[in-house]
């Protein structure tokens, strides 16, 4: 019985010096033995309410797909809430996104992303007191025919529109067709 524990112990002891030497030399290197998830702001930021607002691209360091989120930032620049919150959700994991906007009043903003070949934007607005614009009921999100009809809202949206519709597809050439 006592040789088996000693065989034990001696494997014990190896594989703890084997996970020290590997974490030594992954500090060494610039990196580290778990995924970490570098998140990196996107565009410029935009104010609602006095929060500021960005796109932000969250990609993880063991090489799987980023995704995009909108951020609440705070006064340092520094993010303390993403939104949507879940992440790894394979059906609301954002593929592509456009970089919020802001009314010229600075009460509401607006968004785009795509989540699998679907485009919505979404529109938040100034929270209550001191709730934040990016709180789970804040956000509402509607689906749009694609990302040019998101960029037209977006920028109706910005310039103080009150229809948010888009209108007929434009093509290549920048004239409108009718459906008929």
């Amino acid at each position: 019985m006592g040789q088996v524990y000693l065989g034990f112990r001696s494997l014990l002891l190896k594989f703890a010096v084997f996970v020290v030497m590997a974490a030594l030399l992954a500090w060494a290197i610039g990196g580290t033995l778990w995924p970490r998830t570098a998140v990196g702001i996107v565009g410029a930021s935009v104010r609602v309410g006095g929060h500021s607002i960005a796109l932000v691209d969250r990609l993880r360091s063991d090489g799987s797909r980023s995704s995009f989120a909108l951020a609440l930032l705070d006064e340092a620049g520094l993010v303390t809430t993403f939104w949507p919150p879940r992440r790894g959700e394979a059906d609301r994991t954002w593929n592509d996104a456009m970089s919020p906007v802001v009314d010229p009043e600075g009460n509401r903003g607006a968004a785009a992303y795509r989540v699998g070949d679907r485009w919505s934007v979404v529109e938040f607005k100034a929270g209550s007191g001191s709730g934040h614009p990016l709180q789970p009921e804040s956000p509402v999100t509607r689906e749009v025919g694609g990302r040019l009809e998101a960029a037209r809202i977006l920028d109706s949206f910005a310039r103080g529109g009150t229809d948010q519709s888009a209108g007929p597809e434009a093509n290549a050439t920048g004239e409108t067709s009718s459906a008929g």
